[in-house]
């Protein structure tokens, strides 16, 4: 082979060999190129299912808002519907210890005409009977007032107390605080908020995990700054140590 030939085929491999280098640096590329895209899909897809669980967890706080909202307008309902029916037994009340002080008032008159009276009974027997009778029939009608009252009485310390225990239910917004005890066999926790907090006996606050919604719960006793709650049946996860509460 001559000279030339030589260096033509020596050019040849150089070229074959730069040619099969590209290739393999290209292939390398491809592969890295396919890793990198599979990658960011896989972080797409991560990030979308992160949205789609804030969006539940937010459609999930409206809800139980919007609950709690609804309670708390039935509660107040509820607390006007006792003031009304608490003025109306109060004036049956006065009303009843009016007639029962002019009952008594007549009931002295009598007493004292019987008084009167018996002193001439030979003379004045039939006077004597009616006054006796005056005095046992406005005795009658003082102990039917004196069951009113006491009724009275009794109906006006239920009703206050029933509005004591309605206003006792309602939590000011803006109290927030955390789990701190879990008792799963008596189903109740123990919170870091209390009454310095405007936390109430009766009151109900929403239990939350980053944000994802887990349930309510229900005060039951209250202290200076803790309280212990009922978790409600509604509850959607097992509540833990370090949840946050607000309402």
């Amino acid at each position: 082979m001559s000279k030339w030939g030589k260096i033509f085929l020596y050019v040849a491999i150089a070229g074959a060999v730069l040619d099969i280098i590209a290739a393999i640096l290209s292939y390398n590329k491809f592969g890295t190129d396919k890793s990198n895209i599979a990658s960011a899909n896989q972080k797409y897809k991560t990030e979308l299912s992160q949205v789609d669980a804030a969006k539940k967890a937010a459609e999930d706080a409206k809800q139980a808002q919007v609950t709690v909202q609804g309670e708390l307008n039935d509660a107040n309902t509820k607390i006007d519907q006792l003031q009304t029916q608490l003025t109306s037994v109060q004036k049956d009340y006065t009303d009843a210890s009016v007639a029962l002080k002019k009952a008594q008032e007549d009931s002295q008159v009598a007493e004292q005409q019987l008084q009167t009276l018996q002193g001439k009974f030979d003379t004045q027997s039939a006077e004597y009977k009616k006054a006796a009778a005056d005095l046992l029939a406005s005795q009658d009608e003082q102990k039917i007032l004196q069951d009113q009252v006491n009724d009275s009485v009794a109906q006006i310390t239920e009703l206050k107390n029933d509005l004591q225990n309605m206003n006792h239910s309602y939590i000011p917004p803006g109290v927030s605080g955390k789990v701190t005890f879990v008792n799963r066999a008596w189903n109740f926790v123990v919170l870091n908020v209390g009454l310095s907090n405007g936390v109430v006996p009766n009151g109900q606050l929403i239990v939350y995990r980053g944000r994802d919604f887990l349930g309510r719960v229900k005060v039951t006793s209250a202290e200076t700054s803790s309280c212990v709650a009922d978790i409600m049946p509604d509850a959607k996860a097992d509540i833990q140590v370090g949840d946050d509460v607000l309402n």
